[in-house]
């Protein structure tokens, strides 16, 4: 599948929750913006970038964010992978990543991206445990990317990847 040309439409807010948690809208990013991003990230530009807060439904209080970068480039992939997240410390261990997870999945899927690869930080347990949680399933343990390292990623990522629908996770 050919990378967008321009961002693609964003699913009605109704269909970004799980009436737990919903995911608005933040902002955009695409090759445009290369030049606002620090050198480091400028390589992140080749692909559109929906960044999202994560808002508990019942308040609206916001509880963390996440990204999607719309991409089948396997260097970006095998770099940084899709997907991103995190749950403000007051937030956390209350599965608001897992869902906001499985939402990424469902918008992954309906743009075509398929699967999802999330990479994690080989100690980083809680976020390992989110993924896992949200039905992704460990493919195996790399060496971290230099672009990664430039981003202040660890030595050795665990790669993770969305199973429904199946595909060929051997990559």
């Amino acid at each position: 599948m050919p990378e967008p040309v321009a961002p693609r439409q964003l699913p009605p807010p109704e269909e970004l929750t799980d009436g737990v948690i919903e995911l608005r809208s933040i902002r955009v990013l695409g090759p445009d913006d290369a030049a606002s991003r620090p050198a480091e990230e400028r390589f992140l530009a080749g692909a559109f970038e929906y960044r999202f807060a994560i808002h508990r439904c019942d308040n609206g209080v916001r509880v963390g964010r996440i990204h999607l970068r719309d991409t089948n480039d396997p260097a970006l992939i095998d770099a940084v992978g899709h997907t991103g997240y995190a749950v403000d410390e007051a937030h956390r261990r209350q599965g608001y990543a897992s869902r906001a997870i499985r939402l990424i999945v469902g918008l992954a899927h309906r743009f075509g991206v398929s699967p999802l690869w999330v990479l994690i930080e080989a100690d980083n347990t809680a976020s390992r445990r989110a993924a896992e949680r949200a039905g992704l399933r460990l493919v195996d343990e790399v060496e971290t990317k230099a672009e990664a390292v430039a981003l202040g990623l660890g030595p050795g990522m665990c790669r993770y990847a969305s199973v429904d629908p199946p595909n060929d996770l051997s990559r």
